[in-house]
């Protein structure tokens, strides 16, 4: 398989997604959903519908991934439903079948939309039943029979996992046969093929979207796969009780599987590391079942629909000699199609104009690469929307509109900061983290995703010691972004961010006011302890203290080492400098019980675990390992008085 056309390292993630559905697609973004079904006659009927902005509990982690699978699973049945039913209404009337019994009793004692959500809630209802029986009943009813064999119970556990898994392929095998099914899983490929297409920067026709294999890595049956695989892996190690715990305990634990698989599923949907690869490859494999590839009318519907989300149509019908629509399709646009969009960088529908948008943007990405810039376009696209104001997505959608003079200077002198090294968020003045903006410049580290297993580990210390208004110390705070992500996603918190730097602490106080915490932060300077006040005690303390050793520095990528700043980077000679001072003062700042919860380089778990253990004050720390697998964070809880001890 070709890594390279699934896993894109140039490529552009986007929130973009979307669904297969009968004679059609669905595409979701992050304010609009577009369903674009084709009607018998060729036409294509498109509905668009405004997205209520998500609660905070989306973006909170392993929270979010429960939350997702049960509304996907409601809007997924709505669209599948609403596609089936714009079909029926374009039917001609002699093929429709007269409405049952039952239907007429529903509409004659209930209003349309009590029907409607009526019907979806029997639908939803029956499918979870299904899987219930399918997945999870017979699968361990089943195994049961194996206990007169074998009394392992890892042995039983795995048998049953595998034999889940058998049925599920068994089963999408089976469907795969039905032409309406076969249909599906066309529409199924034309999705994918017009997301990579879109997150790749490339315009949107479907002979460049067929450049493309119909498997993304950000895709349902993926989920569906990683469920599978948790789930055989997790109960493996729950021993074999009675058939009723067994069907309980599947039960009572698929949201925590669902919350994992979820956050795998975004983690695959935005990186292209080797271990990626590994963890999304049976999802892969299961694509080649859930997909196939699309013709150009398949693709021209699912084109419809992600240009809808974009903003570029309008619903209402739009027929099969559109021009609009159906750019590309004819003769003058198949020969000017990309002959190779891998190996051929050449596109001849670029304007010589250096002020169009689409030849800036391009000339911005081919200078990156020419410095060896590891995402060239990606990086492009950022400066180009920080310097315009543009969108993402209407780079695409105003690719031929002409900017001025002070636009495209100061576009190409970022552009030239980035060939020299400046890193993307000191020139763009942010960075995400947590799901959250920050801003960032020269004066502060930039935030990075191996810190987020710090603050989901906090986040989950609040909650099992049920802590309704914590206390919280974040010390070496820089931008901020651990102890405002923490305010940020446990609403009750009060978080006291100090820092050395007194303008690293005007970068958090920003950050704080960005993200509307700065009544529940404060703000402290000072080196370490010693700009707090002598009796202030926290449930938590949590660091992401300086920890690189200064030999190592110098060998560091330039981008780090040339620009971010060194204080916020130097851990002393043996990197555990900040460490020393955190084992020996951290105790005098916590309440009894409180905890301590580090970020560590990846050799050094070891090496703080004693610093703390020693000065007695600490329970056993824990080390806490990064989703690659390398030890991130260190825990330790302070011990009661009483336990206390001194050698």
């Amino acid at each position: 398989m070709d890594y390279s056309k699934i896993f894109i390292k140039d490529a552009k993630p986007t929130k973009i997604g979307g669904q297969a559905v009968m004679e059609g697609v669905m595409m979701r973004g992050a304010d609009k959903q577009a369903l674009a079904v084709r009607l018998p006659n060729g036409d294509i009927k498109l509905e668009i519908e405004d997205i209520k902005t998500p609660s905070k509990v989306t973006k909170i982690p392993f929270v979010r991934g429960v939350v997702s699978f049960f509304s996907s699973l409601i809007s997924g049945m709505k669209t599948l439903m609403r596609s089936s039913e714009i079909l029926e209404a374009a039917m001609p009337e002699e093929e429709v079948e007269d409405p049952s019994k039952f239907d007429r009793w529903l509409e004659k004692k209930f209003s349309p939309k009590t029907v409607w959500n009526v019907m979806i809630g029997i639908s939803v209802a029956i499918s979870l039943l299904i899987t219930i029986v399918v997945f999870v009943i017979m699968p361990t009813y089943s195994v049961n029979l194996l206990k007169h064999v074998t009394k392992n119970t890892i042995l039983l556990n795995l048998a049953e996992g595998i034999l889940r898994l058998v049925i599920f392929v068994l089963y999408v095998l089976a469907i795969s046969k039905m032409n309406d099914v076969k249909r599906l899983f066309q529409y199924h490929g034309a999705e994918h093929e017009t997301i990579h297409c879109f997150e790749n920067g490339i315009e949107l026709t479907p002979a460049n979207a067929k450049e493309f294999y119909t498997l993304h890595p950000r895709c349902g049956t993926s989920f569906l796969m990683f469920v599978m695989i948790i789930s055989l892996v997790l109960f493996s190690f729950l021993g074999w009780p009675n058939l009723a715990w067994r069907i309980g305990s599947r039960l009572l634990l698929m949201p925590v599987i669902a919350s994992i698989s979820y956050e795998l599923l975004r983690w695959a949907g935005r990186s292209d590391s080797a271990l990626v690869k590994v963890l999304s490859w049976p999802g892969l494999m299961m694509q080649r079942l859930t997909t196939r590839e699309p013709d150009e009318e398949q693709l021209e519907v699912a084109i419809t629909s992600l240009k809808a989300v974009l903003g570029e149509l309008e619903p209402g019908i739009i027929s099969k000699q559109d021009e609009d629509v159906s750019d590309g399709l004819d003769d003058a646009c198949e020969e000017e199609a990309l002959d190779s969009i891998f190996d051929d960088l050449e596109d001849k529908r670029y304007s010589e104009d250096e002020t169009m948008v689409k030849h800036l943007v391009r000339a911005g990405r081919a200078k990156l690469e020419e410095a060896g810039i590891s995402n060239p376009n990606g990086d492009a696209d950022d400066i180009f929307c920080y310097v315009t104001g543009f969108t993402h997505n209407e780079i695409i959608t105003r690719d031929t509109e002409l900017l001025d003079s002070s636009d495209v200077e100061a576009y190409r002198e970022r552009i030239d900061q980035r060939a020299s090294g400046v890193p993307l968020q000191y020139i763009t003045k942010v960075q995400e983290f947590m799901g959250l903006p920050f801003c960032v410049n020269e004066n502060v580290l930039i935030p990075r995703l191996d810190t987020e297993v710090l603050v989901d580990q906090v986040l989950g210390i609040i909650s099992g010691m049920e802590l309704e208004s914590p206390e919280i110390l974040d010390m070496c705070t820089g931008s901020g972004a651990i102890g405002i992500s923490i305010a940020s996603l446990a609403p009750g918190a009060h978080v006291k961010l100090s820092d050395i730097s007194e303008k690293a602490l005007e970068v958090a106080r920003k950050n704080a006011e960005i993200n509307d915490v700065l009544d529940r932060t404060s703000f402290a300077l000072g080196n370490m302890f010693s700009s707090l006040d002598g009796d202030e005690k926290f449930d938590l303390i949590v660091s992401n203290p300086p920890y690189i050793k200064s030999e190592i520095i110098d060998t560091l990528d330039p981008e780090v080492k040339d620009h971010e700043p060194r204080l916020a980077l130097d851990g002393g000679e043996d990197g555990l400098d900040a460490y020393k001072v955190i084992a020996n003062n951290a105790s005098a700042h916590l309440k009894e019980g409180g905890v301590l919860a580090l970020e560590i380089g990846y050799d050094q778990g070891e090496a703080v675990s004693f610093l703390l253990e020693r000065t007695h004050y600490y329970k056993p720390a824990a080390i806490i390992k990064d989703l690659a697998g390398m030890n991130r964070v260190v825990i330790a809880e302070k011990k009661p008085t009483e336990e206390k001890q001194i050698f």
